[in-house]
C-alpha cells in the first residue's frame, strides 16, 4: 500500500479522534436531512440545522419557516438526468436512459441543457433557497464508454463553474472525478450507500462489501483533504435503533450521516434526529367534522400537553395504508361502532396494532378473529344500570343505555384489566384495561354527556389514558408560560359596543369599557369593533360620529392594541357545514348586505386602518364571530393581511364540573394555515347566554385556577365583549377578575404576542443527539420549554436564557429559535456558570453571552419585574431606562422599574473563584 496515503489517513483518523473528543459542542453545525417526499408539516425538518429538498415539496411558507428557525435550506438539482416525459427543446441533450429510476440521461455539453440548469437555478435561489444539492453527476457513466467520458467532464466542470456563481453554496452528490479540477471547492461532498445500500429496482436493501466501503471511505477522505465536508446517505429500514447504530459508526468513520429509508421518504437520523410526536386520532368525517369530533374536542388538549402533536384523521379522506407512520408514536380510535368495524378499518388495525402503540376509546373492532388477536372477547351487551367494580371511576356508572353497551372480557393473560363494570344481570365488563400493545376505556365509561351542554371522563385521562399511549417523556414546547411566568392576555370582542349602559347618563357600552376598563387598568389589551355597529355604512348612520370617536380613543391608548371583529359578524365561516337551524341568522341585518367574506376581513381591517387607528398603529389581529369555524381557505384570508386569527374552541371549566373533557386545544391545525383558539371562553357561557348570573364571569378565576395547578395547561385568557359594560353586575365582575389578576405573578402578552407563539406550537423541533444525552429545539415562535424536575441546567448548554420552577417540572425560556441542552440528575447550583434568568415579567427579546458578560434586552409591558441567579461576582453595566432599583439576595439579583418599555443592560461577570455574590 503506498506509504504516502497510510499516512494521509493516519492523520485524518487522528485529527477525526480530536474532533470526536469534542463532538458535544460541534455536532450542532453539522446535522443534515435529505427529505423528498411532499412536507406536511416542518416540525420534523426543524430538528436538523440542515436540510435538502424537493422544489415541489415545501411550500414558501414552510421554507420562511424553516430558515426563521435558523436552518439552512438547500434545494435539489439534477445536473445529469431529468426525470418524467422528456421535453421536446431538449431532445437533443438526451445521451441515454436510466432505467432504474425512469429518466433520461443529458448532455453537460448541450447548450440548450445547460441554459436550461441555469435558469433553473437562478430561479431556486431567487425563491430564497440557501445553496443547491447537486445530484446525478455521474450519470453519463451509463450512458457512455470511457474514451467519451473526457468530454463530459470537462463540460460538467464549466457548468459547475457556472452554477457556483449563482448559488456559492454547492453539495455534490459524489462527482469525485471533478473534484481537483474545478476551481473552487464544494461546501460538502455527499456520497450514497457507503456502508448500507437500496436496491430501487427489487426494493431491497443490502450491505456493502468491505471494498466498496474501503474505495468509498478513500475518496470521501479526499474531499476532506480538499476542504469539502464529508457527508454519507445510507439507508436502513424503519428502525431507530438500526439507524442510530448505523449513524454512529459512520460518525466514528469521521463523516457527517444521515440514515433514511431507501426513497428519502422519511424523517432519518443525522448528528442528532427528530423525536417522533405525531399521535393519530381517527374520527369519522360522514358523522361529524374535524372540530367537532372527540379526537379534536376531548384528547388533542391532552397529547398537546405532553408535548406531542395530535393529528385527527377521518377514516374516509384517504387509503389508510397509506400515511406515513414513520414519526408516529400512537394511534387513538375514537369511533361508533359502525365506524370502527369498517373492513379497511378493521384490516388497518390489524395491520399495525402490533408495531404501534394503539388505543380504543369507546368501542372495539366487532370482527371476532380480530378481536382474539387483541386478547379480548365480546360477551354480548350491558343490561340496566350499571356499577363499578371498586372504586376506579371519578363519578358514579351511568345506565348501559336502551340498546345495551357491548360487553368484553380479557381472553389473553397478557391483558391487564384496571376497572370493571357489573351490569343489572350481575354480568361484568371491562371498563378499562391495559395491554402490551396499548389498550382502552370502553363504553360506556369514556366521555359522559351531563346538563347543559357540559361533559366529563369517568376517568382520570392522566391516571388511565395517557400512560396507555406510551408516551415517552420529552421536552414539552409551551405557550402558557414566558420568562418563567404564566401568561395572562386580554381580549374584547366588539360586539354590544352601541350598546346603552345601565350607568348614570346611559352611555354606549364601549364609552362604559373605555372609562371604567381601560383607561384603569394599565395591562395589555387587544381590543376589536364589529364595523357595522359604529360605522355610518352599518346599523346606525345616525350614531356613528359618536361611535367613531369612542372607538378612535379606545384604539389611541398605549395599552391597546388594534383588533377586527368582522364587517357584519357572521355567525358561520364554513359554508360546507350544513346547519339545519339558524338561531341567529347568517349575519347582523345590515341593509341590502349579501354575505362576502373579503368584505368582513379585509373591509373591516381596511375601514379600521384608515378611519379609526392613530398615524403609526394598524390592525395586528382579526377575531373570529358567531361559531368561529373558518376553513384552511379563510384562515389565509387574514394570512395574506399579515394578520394573528384568534377566537373558537370552548374551553370552560369550574370547580362544580372541573373535568378535562372540556379543554379544547390551543389551535385547529392545516397545513397551510393555523386557528388559534381563545385559551378560555368567554362570558357567555359564565351568564348561561346572559339568561342570568350576570356577575357570573367572575367565576372565570376558578377556571383560571383549574387550568394552573396542578398542571399549567393553559395561561390567564381575560375574553369578554363590549356588552359586559351594559350591567353594573357584568362590570363589577369584570373588575374583580382585573383586580385578581393584577395582584398574580403573570407576564403579560398582547393576543398578537401570545397568538405568535401558539401558532407555531406544532412547528417545534424536538431532537436527541447520538452522541451525547443532550436535547435540541428548533421553534419558529415558542419562547418556553417545559420539563421534568431532573436537577440544574448542564454547563455546555446554550440558547436556554433562563429556568423556572412551575406547578409541573421546569420552565425554560429559550434565549433564541435554536437551543441545546441537557439536565443534570442532581441539582448542582453551580454547573452552569452563567447568568440564569429565574423570572420577567416581561419578553426576553435578548439573553446572548459573550466571553465574560451576557446581554439582556427585556420587552415589559407592566412596570418591570426581573430576578436572576448570580453565582460569582457580577456586575450591571449599561441598564437604560428611568428609575429602577437593584437589589441582592443569596445569589440572586433583582431589578425593578415602575416603568414599562424596553430595558437593554449587561451582566458582566468574574468566571473565577465561584462564590455567589453581586458587585
Amino acid at each position: 500500500m503506498d506509504t504516502k496515503f497510510i499516512s494521509l489517513v493516519t492523520f485524518v483518523f487522528a485529527a477525526f479522534i480530536s474532533w470526536f473528543a469534542d463532538a458535544k459542542s460541534q455536532s450542532s453545525e453539522r446535522s443534515i436531512a435529505f427529505y423528498y417526499s411532499k412536507v406536511h408539516s416542518t416540525q420534523y425538518l426543524l430538528s436538523f440545522e440542515r436540510v435538502v429538498v424537493d422544489a415541489n415539496s415545501l411550500s414558501a411558507d414552510q421554507l420562511n419557516q424553516l430558515k426563521r428557525a435558523g436552518v439552512e435550506v438547500y434545494v435539489y438539482l439534477s445536473v445529469g438526468e431529468i426525470s418524467g416525459t422528456l421535453p421536446s427543446a431538449l431532445e437533443d441533450a438526451l445521451l441515454g436512459e436510466n432505467p432504474a429510476w425512469q429518466a433520461s440521461i443529458m448532455n453537460a455539453e448541450n447548450d440548450m441543457w445547460r441554459q436550461h440548469l441555469t435558469q433553473q437555478a437562478q430561479q431556486l435561489m431567487a425563491s430564497g433557497y440557501h445553496g443547491l444539492f447537486l445530484d446525478t453527476l455521474d450519470s453519463y457513466q451509463l450512458a457512455l464508454a470511457p474514451p467519451a467520458y473526457s468530454s463530459q467532464e470537462s463540460a460538467l466542470i464549466s457548468l459547475l463553474e457556472e452554477l457556483q456563481h449563482i448559488a456559492p453554496k454547492l453539495l455534490f452528490n459524489r462527482g469525485f472525478q471533478l473534484l481537483d479540477r474545478i476551481d473552487f471547492v464544494p461546501t460538502a461532498v455527499v456520497a450514497e450507500s457507503y456502508r448500507n445500500g437500496y436496491d430501487v429496482a427489487n426494493n431491497r436493501y443490502y450491505q456493502q462489501s468491505e471494498a466498496d466501503i474501503g474505495w468509498l471511505r478513500n475518496q470521501l477522505i479526499k474531499a476532506q483533504s480538499n476542504g469539502s465536508e464529508a457527508i454519507v446517505i445510507d439507508y436502513a429500514p424503519q428502525n431507530q435503533d438500526e439507524r442510530i447504530a448505523l449513524a454512529q459508526q459512520i460518525l466514528k468513520d469521521g463523516f457527517t450521516p444521515y440514515i433514511s429509508d431507501g426513497l428519502l421518504s422519511e424523517y432519518g437520523v443525522s448528528i442528532h434526529y427528530p423525536i417522533p410526536r405525531t399521535v393519530i386520532g381517527f374520527y369519522d368525517g360522514q358523522l361529524r367534522s374535524k372540530q367537532l369530533s372527540s379526537c379534536h374536542r376531548h384528547l388533542s388538549s391532552l397529547i398537546e400537553y405532553q408535548g406531542y402533536v395530535p393529528k385527527c384523521l377521518d377514516i374516509h379522506e384517504q387509503a389508510l395504508d397509506s400515511i406515513d407512520l414513520s414519526m408516529v408514536q400512537a394511534i387513538v380510535y375514537w369511533l361508533p361502532p359502525q365506524s370502527i368495524s369498517l373492513p379497511f378499518v378493521a384490516n388497518f388495525i390489524d395491520a399495525t396494532f402490533e408495531d404501534i402503540s394503539t388505543v380504543f376509546i369507546g368501542e372495539l373492532p366487532r370482527q371476532t378473529q380480530l378481536l382474539n388477536r387483541l386478547g379480548l372477547s365480546s360477551q354480548g351487551r350491558y343490561v340496566g344500570q350499571l356499577q363499578q367494580a371498586g372504586k376506579s371511576l371519578l363519578y358514579p356508572a351511568p345506565s348501559a343505555g336502551k340498546q345495551g353497551a357491548y360487553r368484553y372480557q380479557a381472553s389473553d393473560e397478557s391483558i391487564t384489566v384496571m376497572s370493571q363494570l357489573i351490569d343489572a344481570n350481575g354480568q361484568q365488563g371491562i371498563a378499562s384495561f391495559k395491554a402490551p400493545w396499548g389498550g382502552g376505556i370502553l363504553s360506556p365509561t369514556a366521555i359522559q354527556e351531563v346538563a347543559g351542554q357540559a361533559s366529563r371522563w369517568l376517568h382520570d385521562p392522566f391516571d388511565v389514558l395517557m400512560p396507555l399511549l406510551g408516551l415517552a417523556e420529552i421536552p414539552v414546547a409551551d405557550v402558557t408560560t414566558e420568562s418563567g411566568r404564566r401568561v395572562v392576555t386580554i381580549h374584547i370582542d366588539g360586539d354590544g359596543f352601541p350598546s346603552r349602559s345601565w350607568m348614570k347618563g346611559k352611555p354606549f357600552a364601549g364609552e362604559t369599557i373605555l372609562e371604567q376598563v381601560l383607561k384603569r387598568y394599565s395591562l395589555p389589551h387587544t381590543v376589536s369593533i364589529i364595523e357595522a355597529e359604529i360605522s355610518k355604512d352599518g346599523l346606525y348612520p345616525q350614531q356613528s360620529a359618536a361611535l367613531e370617536a369612542i372607538a378612535k380613543e379606545i384604539f389611541s391608548l398605549e395599552n391597546v392594541e388594534i383588533a377586527s371583529h368582522t364587517f357584519s359578524h357572521p355567525f358561520f365561516w364554513d359554508t360546507e357545514s350544513s346547519v339545519k337551524e339558524k338561531r341567529y341568522g347568517d349575519h347582523l341585518p345590515v341593509p341590502g348586505y349579501v354575505l362576502d367574506y373579503d368584505r368582513e376581513i379585509s373591509g373591516s381591517v381596511n375601514y379600521i386602518n384608515q378611519r379609526l387607528a392613530p398615524p403609526g398603529k394598524q390592525v395586528k389581529v382579526f377575531l373570529w364571530t358567531g361559531e368561529a369555524n373558518p376553513t384552511e381557505a379563510i384562515i389565509n384570508k387574514t394570512k395574506a393581511l399579515g394578520l394573528y386569527n384568534v377566537n373558537g374552541g370552548n374551553t370552560y371549566v369550574v370547580y362544580d364540573n372541573p373535568s378535562l373533557s372540556q379543554v379544547y386545544p390551543h389551535l385547529n391545525w392545516h397545513p397551510s394555515g393555523v386557528q388559534v383558539y381563545a385559551p378560555v371562553m368567554n362570558e357567555n357561557l359564565y351568564t348561561n347566554l346572559w339568561g342570568e348570573n350576570f356577575e357570573g364571569y367572575v367565576r372565570s378565576i376558578e377556571t383560571f385556577n383549574i387550568l394552573g395547578s396542578p398542571r399549567r395547561m393553559k395561561p390567564v385568557a381575560i375574553y369578554y365583549h363590549m356588552y359586559s359594560g351594559e350591567y353594573p353586575s357584568s362590570l363589577s365582575a369584570l373588575k374583580q377578575v382585573y383586580t385578581w389578576a393584577e395582584q398574580q405573578p403573570f407576564t403579560p402578552l398582547y393576543l398578537s404576542e401570545f397568538a405568535s407563539r401558539a401558532q407555531s406550537l406544532y412547528e417545534t423541533g424536538i431532537a436527541k443527539s447520538i452522541v451525547d444525552d443532550y436535547w435540541y429545539v428548533a421553534s419558529t415562535g415558542v419562547r418556553s420549554l417545559r420539563v421534568a424536575n431532573l436537577g440544574s441546567l448542564s454547563a455546555e448548554s446554550n440558547g436556554i436564557a433562563g429556568i423556572a420552577s412551575g406547578p409541573d417540572g421546569q420552565y425554560l425560556t429559550l434565549a433564541s429559535n435554536r437551543a441545546r441542552f441537557s439536565l443534570q440528575a442532581q441539582r448542582q447550583p453551580h454547573a452552569f456558570k452563567r447568568p440564569l434568568l429565574v423570572f420577567a415579567n416581561g419578553i426576553v427579546e435578548k439573553w446572548q453571552h459573550k466571553s465574560e458578560h451576557t446581554q439582556v434586552q427585556i420587552l415589559a409591558h407592566q412596570p418591570l419585574r426581573l430576578t436572576f441567579s448570580a453565582h460569582q461576582n457580577c456586575t450591571i453595566a449599561a441598564l437604560t431606562g428611568p428609575s429602577f432599583t437593584i437589589s441582592q439576595q443569596e445569589g440572586f439579583v433583582s431589578i425593578q422599574s415602575p416603568a414599562s418599555r424596553v430595558f437593554s443592560f449587561n451582566i458582566e461577570c468574574d468566571d473565577g473563584v465561584e462564590h455567589g455574590g453581586f458587585q
